[in-house]
């Protein structure tokens, strides 16, 4: 951590984050630098940034865990934690980086927020005692605990550092949506995406749908549009989130268990993820009172993001309700956005800032998450950035 003469701080943070796609540990070497009264980021950048991809035992072991027993599970939790350890030893040494300190998400086994918990597995203090810098972790438990859903974490990142969006759509293995309207920040999960597009693609040999080339040679299966958009789930209103079992349980097998070609099945699942979008929109436009503007800038990020077809799908259904201007950003921000959340999330917990906000959760209050694991003092010097 640097401070300098106005009492900004920079601080040099590894960003961890294990999505529900399974594609591997994202890791982000960012530094953020803030100001407090009130809390503002000043500048930030993602150094480098990597995603590293799991063995195909990790693949296994991480698709099983929700299904294993207590003993295993256990087990998993800290030695996940030590093998993303590893992997972080092998990323700092490559780049030759001076962290200050892990800001890691975990991987998701469970998340029940209306059962009161949420599950990230990804010891804290294992994590810590492999690489021998201080880990931040567990940045949803306290806001379950306050009555909230744990989640959507995205616009913490969108309030302070993509405000100048009006839209920020995240197109991993799950999709979810921010807005910032002029009263408040509203955000919530709408679907399952890539998880749904990835999988389909693998029955005909494909790790994912390159551009949604299969897609766009498909049909619309009505049947199972109709099916699809009629889950009790995408008609609550918000706040509300979704966990990895809600698309393997009740999403997935609606585009599985059928005999209709698998281009078909893509092409219907991009048309549900697109309509579920723009029925987001509507909402949000009828319950925040959005005006009719000119036009309105949204920033998609995540891997859906190189999915031309499904992003085409998703404009057209999203400029039926509102005037919206797709804004792309940069490769690294498309990639690893959540990795550079996590990071930030980290530094909030550091100064004390409340990093989940009940206005998006649900929660009683605002709260300020994150299990601190040091391994040793945080390091401050005085220079002029």
């Amino acid at each position: 951590m640097i401070i300098d003469e106005k009492q900004q701080k920079s601080y040099r943070v590894l960003g961890l984050m294990s999505g529900s796609s399974l594609d591997g540990l994202d890791i982000a070497f960012c530094t953020i630098t803030i100001q407090n009264e009130p809390f503002e980021v000043a500048a930030w950048t993602i150094q480098v940034a990597e995603t590293i991809p799991y063995s195909e035992t990790w693949v296994n072991k991480l698709e099983r865990l929700p299904h294993d027993t207590a003993f295993h599970f256990a087990a998993t939790d800290t030695e996940y934690g030590r093998y993303i350890g590893q992997l972080v030893n092998l990323f700092v040494a490559k780049y030759e980086l001076q962290p200050d300190f892990i800001a890691s998400h975990g991987h998701t086994v469970f998340h029940y927020p209306n059962h009161l918990f949420t599950s990230q597995i990804g010891d804290g203090s294992a994590l810590a005692m492999t690489t021998g810098l201080p880990v931040i972790c567990n940045f949803r438990a306290k806001d379950i605990a306050a009555g909230g859903q744990g989640a959507p974490l995205a616009p913490v990142a969108d309030k302070y550092l993509f405000a100048a969006y009006h839209f920020c759509l995240n197109i991993g293995g799950i999709i979810n949506i921010t807005c910032q309207t002029p009263q408040r920040l509203v955000a919530f999960d709408i679907t399952g995406a890539n998880q749904i597009l990835n999988s389909l693609a693998t029955e005909v040999g494909l790790a994912y749908d390159h551009n949604g080339n299969l897609a766009a040679t498909g049909n619309i299966i009505p049947e199972l549009l109709e099916q699809s958009n009629k889950l009790p789930f995408l008609s609550q209103n918000y706040p509300k989130s979704l966990g990895n079992d809600w698309v393997q349980h009740f999403l997935l097998p609606i585009f599985q268990q059928t005999n209709y070609p698998v281009a078909d099945r893509l092409r219907t699942a991009c048309e549900h993820i697109a309509i579920q979008t723009a029925l987001a929109v509507a909402q949000i436009q009828a319950q925040e009172q959005l005006p009719i503007q000119s036009v309105y800038q949204l920033l998609p990020t995540g891997g859906g993001v190189y999915n031309n077809f499904l992003m085409q799908t998703i404009d057209k259904q999203i400029n039926r309700i509102l005037p919206v201007k797709l804004v792309t950003p940069s490769q690294q921000v498309i990639e690893f956005k959540e990795a550079l959340l996590i990071a930030l999330l980290g530094v909030m917990r550091l100064e004390n800032v409340p990093n989940s906000f009940s206005s998006v959760t649900g929660a009683k209050y605002d709260t300020i998450n994150g299990d601190i694991h040091q391994m040793q003092a945080f390091k401050a010097s005085k220079v002029t950035l």
